[in-house]
């Protein structure tokens, strides 16, 4: 894991807007984001997905936290259900299609939502009557003043509409 200094933000953002972070890191392991809580606690951050929903007017004086999580694995459990399990740098509009392809069919209503996975329990993430609470059996997710691995079920995740316990309690 490298932290570049002075990084441009240009290609981490939909809106290509030439900006720069006093520091950057791409997270491609769990073990990334788990390194990086100490310093967490003492310095400005913010983290970006597929930047969809980031606009930079200004430098960010502080450092940004890319995710490049990957991985989609699928475990059956009968012959008629699939649990997907999907990392949270994952592309969302990849994942619909990679589920497409594997004939795991729900989640095509909300194809062509940028962002990444991680975003989608975060807003609870929706589009014609689907929503991704009516999917999402589990989130893992890290503890920035632990660095501990936490497990919300969807219940604990207290979805609403665009709203989670991560857009609201357990902000920041």
């Amino acid at each position: 894991m490298e932290i570049i200094k002075n990084a441009s933000l240009k290609k981490f953002n939909t809106f290509g807007i030439e900006a720069t972070a006093l520091e950057l890191v791409e997270i491609h392991r769990l073990e990334d984001i788990q390194s990086l809580v100490p310093s967490l606690k003492t310095k400005r951050y913010m983290f970006l997905g597929g930047g969809s929903n980031a606009l930079f007017i200004n430098n960010f004086e502080g450092l940004v936290i890319v995710n490049k999580l990957k991985g989609l694995c699928a475990n059956p459990i009968d012959e008629n259900d699939v649990e997907v399990t999907a990392l949270s740098g994952e592309n969302w509009h990849e994942l619909v299609l990679w589920s497409i392809d594997r004939g795991f069919y729900g989640l095509e209503n909300m194809s062509l939502i940028p962002g990444t996975v991680g975003a989608a329990p975060m807003q609870n993430i929706g589009a014609y009557g689907a929503e991704f609470k009516d999917f999402c059996v589990s989130v893992d997710a890290v503890n920035l003043s632990t660095g501990e691995l936490e497990n919300f079920s969807n219940q604990a995740c207290e979805f609403g509409y665009r709203e989670s316990v991560f857009k609201r309690k357990l902000k920041d």
